[in-house]
């Protein structure tokens, strides 16, 4: 019976996954098709984008701080402080940036796209305009799409350096580093692949978002209850996704680059 149950749980959320996935590819595909829903991309970007700003910001700022000064104590007891702008940089751009930003990102506009789409959801507003001939996908799911496409990348890059900036001003006042020392350790050690890096994983963090929340909002059925139920769904949903892609991300990325390596 258990066998049972697991075979068909794992039907259901292969099923899940199909079906996502042909949302994503209807909604890619409408982004160059007419009509183009011009004001609702420019309208989801505003929400999306810079209703993000100031969380990302804040919790950007902070996490830069926290790790200068975890690692400060460390890297003074092997008296190679100079590379404190080094491994800020390269941690914050490869790793933590682009997953703390995305998670961020999931908690705000995951819940909102989910929430706001299963509203309309139960209320029958989507029904209503499949009834009046709209493609329901194209209206509602390609503008979010195009919006979390561009907004997380740049929210991520702003974030970035927000970190490595907080991260300079603590080695400042804390171990009383010159500036310039630590811009200089940065300038040195970054490369282009870091930057490479952070962009495909928000990328890849962004379809993930988009993609489940607005498949968990869409499918919610069962009134205010249902709302709820899907959006807390599709935000735990896209957290686990992220964490757990972002290992293959990491991977992935590092076998391109070395292959890349070897071949020049």
């Amino acid at each position: 019976m258990d066998s049972l149950n697991v075979l068909e749980s794992l039907k259901s959320w292969l099923w899940e996954l199909q079906s996502s996935f042909i949302l994503l590819w209807k909604g890619l595909l409408n982004v160059l098709a007419k009509p183009f829903y011009l004001q609702d991309t420019a309208e989801q970007l505003d929400v999306i984008g810079v209703g993000s700003l100031p969380v990302i910001l804040l919790t950007s700022f902070f996490t830069g701080a926290v790790f200068a000064l975890q690692t400060s104590d460390i890297l003074r007891e092997y008296g190679s402080t100079a590379s404190m702008g080094q491994l800020v940089s390269f941690t914050m751009i490869r790793e933590l940036g682009p997953v703390l930003t995305a998670l961020m990102f999931t908690g705000r506009v995951g819940a909102g796209i989910a929430s706001e789409l299963g509203g309309m959801a139960v209320s029958q507003q989507v029904d209503a305009l499949r009834s009046l001939g709209t493609d329901t996908i194209k209206k509602l799911v390609t503008p979010r799409i195009i919006a979390c496409l561009i907004a997380l990348p740049l929210l991520t890059a702003i974030g970035d350096f927000l970190s490595i900036w907080s991260g300079q001003l603590l080695t400042t006042y804390q171990i009383h580093q010159n500036p310039s020392t630590y811009w200089n350790s940065v300038q040195q050690h970054l490369k282009w692949e870091d930057l490479y890096f952070s962009f495909f994983k928000s990328i890849a963090f962004a379809i993930i978002i988009v993609l489940i929340a607005c498949y968990q909002g869409l499918k919610t059925r069962g009134g205010t209850r249902g709302v709820g139920t899907n959006t807390t769904k599709a935000v735990m949903s896209a957290s686990i996704l992220i964490i757990a892609s972002d290992f293959f991300l990491t991977k992935a990325i590092t076998l391109f680059i070395i292959h890349h390596h070897g071949h020049h």
